[in-house]
């Protein structure tokens, strides 16, 4: 892949993330962006991104999807897709586990750190997402200077952070989104970070392939 689909992939991740935020006004032009990546890069992906943005152009109302948002991942009376990794891995299923700090621990051997503006914790799926979304622009801009060595170097960061993190918990989180979601837009959302963490980011013998 090229410097320029590499960060259109980056992008992308970036975008993911940012739907796992509380729907605001600007997610029609998140999706439309979204979308525009993923017929490039994953067009399995796009499909659900496809339903999701006619869902939102028949209903503009962001209502029935703030209440979604809060039923799935805030609560208060009881939280039907908790979007912490550690709910998923910690015998106790329990926020800020062991596990969190680990997460944590990888991105400060990045240097970098939670903003003190952000109220998720470390394995939060946005932050997940975002940490994806900052390794993968570090490959496209290696790439982009022909270093080769430095963009294979955040090519299996990314790999690495795949498996021992987001595909640990990922799917029976989106799974149980699936279930529970109201609105087609949370269900489109699960169906396509599914898609994309498993076909739009496959591996063969130690390398990317697309």
């Amino acid at each position: 892949m090229n410097a320029e689909g590499l960060a259109t992939r980056a992008e992308t991740f970036k975008l993911l993330a940012e739907c796992y935020y509380a729907p605001e006004g600007a997610l029609r032009t998140i999706t439309d962006d979204l979308s525009r990546c993923l017929i490039s890069l994953c067009p399995e992906a796009a499909r659900p991104m496809k339903r999701m943005r006619e869902a939102i152009a028949r209903e503009p109302d962001p209502t029935p999807r703030k209440v979604d948002y809060a039923r799935l991942f805030v609560g208060p009376f009881g939280v039907l897709a908790p979007p912490y990794g550690s709910v998923y891995l910690e015998g106790e299923r329990r926020v800020m586990g062991g596990s969190t700090m680990n997460v944590r621990d990888t991105y400060l051997d990045e240097g970098l750190d939670i903003s003190e503006n952000c109220r998720e914790a470390p394995d939060h799926i946005a932050v997940e997402l975002e940490f994806m979304h900052f390794l993968a622009c570090k490959e496209a801009e290696a790439a982009a200077r022909e270093d080769r060595e430095g963009a294979l170097q955040y090519a299996q960061k990314q790999n690495e952070f795949l498996e021992g993190h987001l595909e640990t918990w990922v799917p029976e989180f989106t799974d149980l989104i699936k279930s529970h979601a109201q609105t087609e837009f949370y269900k489109c959302l699960a169906e396509c970070t599914s898609i994309f963490l498993t076909s739009g980011f496959r591996k063969e013998g130690g390398r990317e392939i697309f």
